[in-house]
């Protein structure tokens, strides 16, 4: 991977880095729904922070996009994208466990917490190998990580609508009641598919690290990925061997 200058201020990084601005006036805002008393205050911190959540992953579509359709996918971008979705995602489930927590809704807490321990997982895994591989086992996502990624954000949706709703004049408790059960299957379904994306993740490129370094390439770069250059005795000798045979 190599990080141009040029590449820093094109339209899809400036999207990532508004996602990621994004994350702390979620947070600010989902802590102020926590210390809020039920009413309309928490009503309008929650559906502040809701709108923060929902424009943050607008931009991460649009970026995408953007990437894709006007050729201006960076080394940078790759980097920058997922950790600032995984960040998002992240603290967002976090905070969305806190609050359930408040509320004596301990069992989508825990959801939420495994969901947060196999992204930390995942995150560490992915370090170890490219670290390992020297930057040649390429990661890419998976139809099950893209899957549990869906059902996740439908999750967290549903999540802030079960908060919401019970402080939100107008709405039947009834109502709440159904979408609590709701999101409560989703985000269970959800941390099934991440915990078994975990291993399926681990085994693949487990595979890929064992085949690279079989294949001796790793020998040959240094601990960036980068060609080792031959040693100046070397590059001597050879062009004596040149002028040799001249």
């Amino acid at each position: 991977m190599k990080f141009s200058r040029k590449d820093v201020w094109t339209v899809p990084n400036i999207l990532t880095y508004i996602r990621l601005l994004c994350v702390p006036v979620f947070f600010v805002l989902m802590v102020l729904y926590c210390v809020a008393p039920s009413g309309i205050n928490a009503a309008a911190y929650i559906w502040s922070a809701f709108g923060v959540f929902v424009f943050a992953e607008i931009t991460d579509v649009c970026d995408g996009y953007i990437a894709r359709h006007y050729n201006m996918v960076s080394d940078i971008g790759k980097v920058l994208d997922p950790i600032a979705d995984k960040v998002l995602q992240s603290v967002g489930v976090l905070m969305l466990a806190v609050a359930f927590l408040m509320t004596d809704k301990w069992p989508m807490a825990l959801f939420a917490a495994l969901i947060i321990i196999k992204e930390i997982l995942m995150g560490v895994y992915s370090y170890y190998f490219m670290k390992a591989s020297k930057r040649q086992v390429e990661q890419m996502a998976n139809k099950w990580g893209k899957a549990g990624a869906t059902i996740n954000f439908i999750g967290l949706v549903l999540a802030f609508l079960a908060l919401a709703f019970p402080n939100t004049r107008g709405i039947p408790q009834n109502v709440c009641t159904v979408i609590y059960w709701i999101d409560f299957a989703i985000l269970a379904l959800g941390a099934a598919l991440g915990i078994f994306n975990l291993f399926q993740y681990n085994i693949r490129y487990y595979k890929e690290l064992q085949k690279v370094r079989a294949s001796g390439i790793l020998d040959t770069l240094d601990d960036k990925g980068n060609p080792i250059d031959a040693p100046a005795d070397e590059q001597q000798i050879d062009s004596a061997d040149s002028d040799n045979k001249q």
